[in-house]
């Protein structure tokens, strides 16, 4: 729970008891410079790969599901609509670890100090020198083409690849690539309000509401103890701590998206709705408190205060877990440099309350890594981002965006697009990345639709059959 400040940059998930047995995996390590802009550092450092040859052909192409905010795994190249498509194609099929997550460290610690080279522009160009020994030293041809494709971040990576080096990429997929930077991502809570209402009914969307109010008006009105009680926080809610109140409302709007959208079904939603709203407490807040208090029962005490959620991002060592598993620090030093997303309620129209700022996510990135980060900075990070990558309006050719929708990031992605052997679809009534897996009787028919356009699109990139219709 503790780390979950940003969980904006979503991997997508990997059966638990998923083991990697595919005989043609192997595994490797490729050395490249931490800093690819600076000809007077000629420091280096490996990054891991591992590459799967099971369908490869003389003369085929190279298809990468490229690495990012999380550890490296094999599971999209032994499995998937991209692996399927290998099949097809006669494609050698190979992932990445992105800089600075799983192993792939360059420095040794995560100070501050050395963070400045986790930069998405260094790992675009981590990614062009790979491509090119791929195609030089392992597969051994030259001409090879490229297909990129990745999810959520990563997803925008592969995109932006292709936008800066069309010579050298062919074509990218990218499944909820979050290519639009975002210094107040209000409309995050608007949406996960909207998904309540329509799945989960006016009377919860309502119950909420009035909930987060209430322990608005309480702690305003001094009677924050009442609060603290209800809501069973570990610290005392007191009226004058702006940062340990903000961390509280960010939490309880925390608990109650990761309850209904995790398992990513509708009934989901309804499930934690009924409870709720029949529960037999006298007030919308105990009737949030209990189903609060039930939610994290194995807790002794909900840890809703400030400072005890720093601590997981304040974590050095690159090996621990927070760090090396959950990539906690380097997503949140991303964030607060280059892309913001920081999901405020802010926005009117949304049932969280106002409490969750602009400050609280601005304190948290000085609580992290200094007192440097101000508004400007992170503002500059943004708007910097934006002006180099496109935002929504990238003018890239051989794209594809693909996007679930009920998956709120894909606000900040990109739902509409036509461009020379481009397209944007968007998966109805789905939540985030349906759209990777392989075809099954399961998928509804958009979906099953949608999955052999993105097979079709990536045949016209490597020079084979018709746009889809």
């Amino acid at each position: 729970m503790l780390g979950e400040l940003q969980r904006h940059l979503v991997q997508p998930a990997i059966p638990r008891d998923f083991v990697p047995r595919n005989p043609n995996i192997v595994g490797n390590r490729f050395r490249t410079k931490i800093d690819h802009f600076n000809p007077q550092n000629r420091d280096t450092f490996e990054f891991s790969y591992f590459s799967n040859d099971e369908f490869y052909r003389p003369g085929g192409p190279i298809f990468i599901f490229v690495g990012g905010n999380f550890a490296l795994t094999t599971y999209y190249i032994e499995h998937g609509l991209l692996y399927d498509t290998a099949a097809r194609d006669g494609a050698w099929l190979f992932t990445n670890e992105h800089r600075y997550y799983g192993t792939s460290t360059p420095v040794q610690d995560y100070s501050t100090e050395n963070l400045r080279f986790l930069k998405s522009e260094q790992a675009l160009m981590d990614l062009i020198e790979w491509i090119d020994h791929l195609r030089n030293n392992v597969v051994q041809d030259p001409n090879a083409k490229i297909i990129l494709m990745g999810t959520g971040y990563a997803g925008a990576l592969a995109t932006w690849a292709r936008q800066r080096f069309p010579n050298i990429i062919d074509g990218a997929w990218g499944a909820g690539a979050t290519v639009l930077a975002s210094f107040d991502f209000q409309e995050h809570a608007g949406d996960i309000g909207e998904i309540i209402r329509r799945f989960g009914g006016n009377e919860c969307y309502n119950l909420i509401w009035v909930a987060f109010r209430t322990a608005q008006y309480l702690i305003d009105a001094g009677r924050d103890e009442t609060v603290t009680n209800l809501l069973n926080t570990c610290e005392p809610i007191e009226q004058g701590n702006l940062l340990d109140i903000e961390t509280l409302f960010f939490h309880l709007k925390l608990a109650i998206q990761e309850a209904m959208l995790t398992v990513q079904t509708t009934d989901k939603i309804r499930d934690v709705c009924e409870h709720m709203v029949n529960s037999t407490e006298e007030t919308a807040l105990q009737d949030l408190g209990t189903w609060l208090n039930e939610y994290y029962a194995n807790l002794a005490c909900n840890p809703f205060d400030f400072d005890t959620n720093m601590e997981a991002g304040q974590v050095l060592q690159p090996g621990a877990p927070e760090n090396a598993i959950l990539g906690l620090r380097q997503t949140q030093y991303q964030a607060c440099t280059e892309f913001g997303w920081f999901r405020t309620t802010d926005l009117d129209e949304q049932p969280f309350g106002d409490r969750v700022s602009m400050h609280f996510f601005l304190e948290a990135c000085r609580a992290l890594f200094g007192g440097w980060v101000t508004d400007a900075v992170i503002y500059d990070g943004v708007r910097l981002t934006n002006l180099h990558y496109g935002g929504q309006d990238p003018r890239s050719t051989n794209v594809l965006f693909t996007n679930g929708q009920l998956d709120p990031n894909r606000l900040v992605s990109i739902t509409s697009y036509i461009n020379p052997l481009s397209y944007a679809y968007v998966v109805p009534d789905e939540f985030l990345y349906t759209e990777i897996y392989s075809i099954s009787e399961e998928d509804s028919t958009e979906l099953t639709t949608i999955k052999r356009s993105i097979q079709a699109y990536i045949g016209l990139w490597l020079g084979e059959g018709l746009i889809p219709a």
